[in-house]
């Protein structure tokens, strides 16, 4: 079959978030050797691709128009393709689709995967980001088809199919579960210890939250729980790294108000080589986040031997296992106990042993090698009508 991969907006290759994902995903791909044929579709300022052999990459060039009101924290701007995406798929002759990121401007018909992480924009409406009204409907209804017209929804445990499942009224053997791989930059990094240096850190002298100011990442709890660590004479440093999204001026506020300027500390975005070394050095990575099912912040300290404490919601458990200490994300004083616990070294050596055996079971070669075999299943059904290129076989 030819194959459609969509990336979505391609920007700046982050060391966090879905597009970290995304790369990860071509980079192993291209990797593999297969009789499909496969043209990846994404949007963006330049290329960044090259071909090779059964790998295509097509820039689809976007307008910018003016978006309605969201909130505060939105993007201006909407980016959409000057082409209909389904039009691209049918001249390109492409007999199936499959996206990495939720596609919501138009209706796709040709037949498609959609990869999904979670849909926490309808478990936590309250929060600003998830906030309903007039553009978030929309997107919603759009959404909603789109989950309800793919063939195989793919999603990365058993907590967010149920919450697909229920919340869209999906049946259960369209929806997959394949576990969250860590991203493949991790595996080639080269350290930058200046990080540390400039900024005054020392080894395990401060916990490490890698996450953008969004509010349900819950930062505030983190600020609290440095004034407790501050109080006990505990000198661990809070460390934040993360691009703002509408949410950093109120915590730099509540930072100054407890007068914690010196023990929290707000890096911005880090790049790769700079997070790896944050990872390597931290006393642990802490993640009070209230939304998602999957972390892939705990996946990269994991592989990096840094013990992870996070927020506990079936979710993360159904991931991560006994890999993690859990704690609940709205109590300052358990995360300050979880911590500590960490004192005791024979539990702190289980859980790092534990986080990296659960690595090696989540690598990307599963991962794709699940994906190809659930195309290589579909590709019989879709011998049921004319491909693309016509007399094409597999």
């Amino acid at each position: 079959m030819r194959i459609g991969i969509y990336l979505g907006d391609i920007k700046k290759p982050s060391s966090v978030g879905g597009l970290t994902f995304e790369l990860s995903f071509v980079d192993e791909l291209i990797k593999q050797e297969t009789n499909h044929e496969f043209i990846f579709y994404y949007l963006g300022k330049k290329n960044i691709f090259k071909n090779k052999d059964n790998y295509k990459f097509k820039n689809i060039f976007y307008c910018k128009k003016p978006e309605l009101s969201f909130n505060p924290i939105s993007i201006k701007t909407t980016r959409t393709p000057l082409l209909s995406l389904n039009y691209i798929l049918k001249k390109d002759n492409i007999d199936f689709v499959f996206f990495l990121t939720p596609y919501l401007h138009q209706h796709i018909e040709i037949p498609y995967f959609a990869a999904i992480r979670d849909v926490s924009h309808r478990i936590l409406p309250h929060f600003p980001e998830f906030s309903t009204n007039s553009v978030f409907i929309t997107k919603e209804k759009k959404l909603s088809l789109f989950l309800t017209s793919a063939s195989k929804i793919i999603t990365f445990n058993q907590v967010a199919k149920d919450d697909i499942k229920t919340l869209y009224d999906i049946i259960d053997e369209n929806i997959i579960t394949n576990c969250l791989p860590y991203p493949n930059w991790v595996k080639n990094i080269k350290n930058d210890d200046s990080i540390l240096t400039k900024n005054s850190l020392v080894k395990n002298g401060y916990i490490l939250y890698p996450a953008q100011f969004w509010a349900h990442k819950n930062h505030i709890r983190l600020i609290l729980s440095a004034l407790i660590l501050k109080e006990q004479n505990i000198n661990l440093k809070v460390v934040f790294t993360g691009q703002n999204r509408g949410n950093i001026d109120y915590l730099k506020k509540q930072v100054k108000n407890y007068d914690l300027q010196k023990d929290v500390i707000f890096l911005d975005y880090v790049n790769q080589n700079e997070l790896a070394s944050l990872y390597k050095n931290t006393y642990a990575l802490v993640y009070p986040c209230l939304a998602g099912t999957d972390s892939l912040s705990a996946l990269e300290a994991m592989y990096y031997g840094c013990p992870v404490l996070i927020s506990d919601n079936l979710g993360y458990r159904n991931q991560l296992k006994k890999a993690a200490l859990y704690f609940n994300p709205l109590d300052e004083v358990d995360i300050v106990e979880k911590i500590k616990t960490l004192n005791n070294i024979a539990i702190k050596d289980d859980i790092i042993s534990k986080g990296k055996f659960l690595v090696e079971e989540c690598d990307y070669k599963n991962y794709i090698d699940k994906i190809l075999n659930l195309i290589d299943n579909f590709y019989l059904t879709r011998q049921c009508w004319s491909l693309g290129g016509d007399d094409k076989t597999k």
